[in-house]
């Protein structure tokens, strides 16, 4: 039986985001109908987890359920926690109103980075203490900011499972579920990335420890890796088949998307009786600075 995956990092709310929020939401509405299973990281999410106010995508099919995780959802949970705790008479009020002004602030960090995203990421490329002394000065939009990053994983109904999420250094979003009368599992991955690749080791390591024993595993995401990093070599020595080599006798780079020139996203899949039918790659600059992948797999 075949399954559609999609996957495709979207590049957060960094340089021209408003824009290119308006393209991510056109190329996924063209394409939602078709996929079994996505996989969107770096995905700008509101506090209050109302994800299609941006993701306006996501109204255009009923046939499909979606989850959000944010990059520090464990810090997230303690400050509900805490308010439950502290002021149990009054947690909805606070909670609303604290997701309220949570809200109003991604969007004045979406106006600043879609204007002066780029100048901001040159300003940090090349005079990083001078760039880290400006977000000191105005801490809630520079460091505030990375409480809105995180991931989307969307399953269509056809997939009976619930989306969880697992902390591996990193949040992982994974979805269980029976196909063909197979047991299978598919991960959202998003790897730390820059010069961090003993981070990267661990964190796939630990992941795959958690989904060893699955007949059929689905990896997609952006792994921050290229063909020549160990994360590689690790998936290959421990069974797993990229698509995109499988099926192309090669890989195609993904990064940036307006001249690739080097591979850093990936779906990876393992198990026996799988065959791949397509592998297409999509999206241009206008969207994001990453090509997504998109693959048919049969399931036997």
């Amino acid at each position: 039986m075949k399954l559609n995956i999609l996957t495709w990092n979207v590049n957060f709310i960094h340089d021209n985001w408003l824009q290119r929020l308006d393209k991510i939401n056109k190329t996924l509405e063209k394409k939602i109908k078709k996929f079994d299973l996505i996989a969107l990281q770096e995905a700008t999410l509101p506090f209050s987890d109302k994800l299609t106010e941006f993701y306006k995508f996501l109204k255009t099919d009923k046939n499909i359920k979606y989850f959000g995780d944010s990059l520090i959802f464990h810090e997230k949970n303690f400050l509900y926690n805490w308010i439950k705790t502290h002021f149990p008479r009054y947690k909805k009020h606070i909670i609303t109103i604290l997701e309220f002004f949570m809200d109003q602030l991604l969007f004045i960090c979406s106006w600043i980075f879609s204007r002066y995203g780029e100048k901001l990421k040159k300003l940090y490329r090349d005079h990083t203490y001078l760039c880290f002394f400006i977000g000191l000065l105005c801490p809630i939009v520079f460091i505030g900011v990375w409480w809105f990053i995180g991931m989307v994983t969307i399953i269509s109904n056809k997939i009976n499972g619930i989306v969880s999420c697992k902390y591996f250094g990193r949040p992982f979003q994974y979805c269980k579920f029976n196909y063909n009368n197979r047991d299978c599992v598919f991960v959202n991955v998003h790897l730390t990335p820059f010069n961090k690749e003993n981070k990267r080791i661990k964190e796939i390591e630990e992941l795959l420890k958690f989904i060893k024993n699955t007949d059929v595993c689905i990896l997609a995401g952006d792994f921050n890796s290229t063909q020549y990093d160990n994360v590689y070599k690790i998936l290959k020595n421990n069974g797993y088949r990229s698509v995109v080599f499988e099926k192309k006798g090669k890989e195609i780079p993904t990064f940036p998307s307006w001249c690739p020139i080097k591979t850093l996203d990936y779906i990876w899949i393992k198990g026996e009786n799988i065959k791949i039918k397509k592998v297409k790659h999509f999206g241009n600059k206008d969207a994001t600075d990453h090509k997504g992948i998109a693959a048919t797999i049969d399931i036997q």
